[in-house]
């Protein structure tokens, strides 16, 4: 594990309630890997499922964690603050619900200077819930 759930706010911009990330369990120039676990306190849940657009934004912030970390490994680096330029080729497959596990894998496709074409997978129990591809800029 890269980051665990204590420390996750030092990587990404969010804060409660609003965070939708437990963990970044890994991290590398080809992509990184995040766990988050439904609880029935989040707030984008309706009638217990997640709603879609929380599942986005766990791909955001599975970005925002995982370019923090390797930002960090620089010395004296702080985690920069990455904005969503574009999400396209969104696919939602199965809804998420309370008490489930999310999984979500993130692929760094292309870089060009600061901005990154990525694909993103939420997967629960080894279920394809949703994907897409966000173009990320980091400031």
């Amino acid at each position: 594990m890269k980051i665990e759930k204590a420390n996750i706010k030092k990587y990404i911009p969010q804060r409660e309630p609003f965070i939708m990330i437990d963990s970044l369990k890994d991290a590398s120039d080809e992509g990184f890997a995040s766990e988050f676990e439904i609880v029935e306190t989040n707030c984008l849940l309706i009638n217990n499922v997640l709603s879609e657009s929380a599942l986005v934004e766990n791909i955001a912030q599975t970005c925002a964690a995982g370019f923090g970390y390797l930002n960090s490994l620089l010395e004296d680096a702080e985690p920069r603050l990455g904005f969503i330029g574009a999400v396209t080729k969104l696919s939602n497959f199965q809804s998420a619900h309370v008490n489930q596990k999310i999984n979500t894998t993130v692929s760094i496709l292309n870089t060009f200077e600061n901005i990154h074409l990525i694909q993103g997978t939420c997967f629960a129990d080894e279920v394809k819930l949703l994907e897409c591809q966000m173009k990320i800029v980091l400031a």
